[in-house]
């Protein structure tokens, strides 16, 4: 069984290196300051970025360069760690959707780029994902269909709004088409520095001390807000085949979701007037959601209890400070978990995740 860690990130050294030069006064670049901190500095994207969002940690602040963005070092930490393959998921803040479409899809393509060089490099050892300009729909299924034709990449990831709308907005049908098209699984994941769920009420005590939710409680809320959007927006209808998975977010937000989406479907009470609903119950379309957990959630086992194992895996957030899955004891932490059958760690470690990229085979 290869062990799969689906949530690590990383924008390599030439991620950017294949933007046109007519981009380069507004477009992205990493700099990297006398004291050896990094940061990406990307004049278009930051004049956008929610205030609330400016002073915590996000990749336009300087901080040390994590030297898991070398290939080699996250290799090596891989072995450290017991983990097989990764995917890589980008950097978030680079790739938000509030630039112009032009710029956006030349961004995202070099990015693209740079990981298909590394899928060709290093073989068997990550899974892709492509970044696309969800601002642009017809840019976005362009740029996915390249990416996996052409370069390699075995999934699309996206941030849980584009502006102001929600991802079931009828525009974006056309990529969840292609993605299903192609046999891909779509990656949600959580962006700070976009819109965020509370906003302000999420960020506002960081700068004063130093604490705040955006990650241990908004990302779960984005998430969950995202699924109940797709499903009662009807994207899970029209595109029964395609795979999805939330990052970030942990499993323990799936009971409370189920029963309040359970709630809405009912059409009783507040709901009563609901004009459609899905085809389906919500608890229904579970075996194409997927989550990832955290290996020290408390009710793990309940949820493998109450809804079976296949919906698991282990996303650690490497290189992040807040490595969410113990990074490196991901693998003897779900091993050691009483609560927790041998073959429902094993598909938590592996065979979900190699069942959402259909690696199975």
């Amino acid at each position: 069984m290869a062990y799969v860690d689906c949530d690590s990130h990383i924008l390599p050294e030439d991620a950017f290196d294949d933007v046109p030069e007519k981009f380069r006064q507004q477009g992205p670049r990493i700099e990297t300051d006398a004291q050896g901190r990094s940061c990406v500095v990307y004049p278009a994207r930051q004049r956008n970025i929610p205030d609330y969002a400016r002073s915590i940690p996000n990749p336009f602040n300087p901080r040390p360069r994590s030297s898991g963005n070398k290939p080699e070092v996250r290799i090596a930490d891989m072995a450290k760690a017991n983990i097989d393959m990764q995917v890589l998921v980008p950097s978030n803040g680079s790739f938000y959707y509030d630039v112009e479409p032009e710029l956006g899809v030349a961004v995202c393509s070099s990015y693209n780029n740079a990981v298909g060089r590394l899928l060709k490099k290093y073989p068997g050892k990550f899974l892709g994902l492509a970044t696309v300009p969800m601002q642009a729909p017809n840019l976005a299924v362009a740029e996915l269909d390249r990416s996996v034709r052409q370069l390699g990449l075995e999934g699309a990831v996206c941030y849980t709004t584009v502006g102001d709308k929600d991802p079931d907005a009828e525009e974006f049908w056309p990529f969840f088409g292609k993605a299903e098209e192609l046999g891909i699984p779509v990656i949600f994941h959580p962006v700070n520095t976009g819109p965020i769920v509370g906003g302000w009420r999420m960020t506002r005590h960081y700068a004063t001390r130093g604490y705040g939710f955006w990650s241990a409680l908004g990302n779960s809320m984005e998430n969950s807000i995202t699924i109940a959007n797709l499903m009662f927006g009807g994207v899970l209808d029209a595109f029964p085949k395609l795979r999805f998975c939330f990052l970030e977010g942990g499993g323990t937000q799936v009971p409370h979701l189920m029963e309040g989406l359970a709630a809405v479907y009912s059409a009783e009470g507040d709901y009563d007037r609901l004009q459609s609903k899905p085809k389906h119950e919500p608890i229904e379309y579970l075996d194409r959601l997927y989550f990832s957990v955290r290996t020290t959630e408390a009710l793990l086992g309940v949820l493998i209890e109450r809804y079976g194992h296949q919906s698991w895996v282990v996303g650690t957030d490497y290189p992040h400070a807040d490595t969410m899955g113990s990074w490196p004891n991901t693998v003897p932490m779900i091993k050691a978990r009483k609560d927790l059958s041998p073959s429902a760690q094993d598909a938590i470690l592996g065979g979900n995740a190699l069942r959402l990229f259909d690696r199975q085979r």
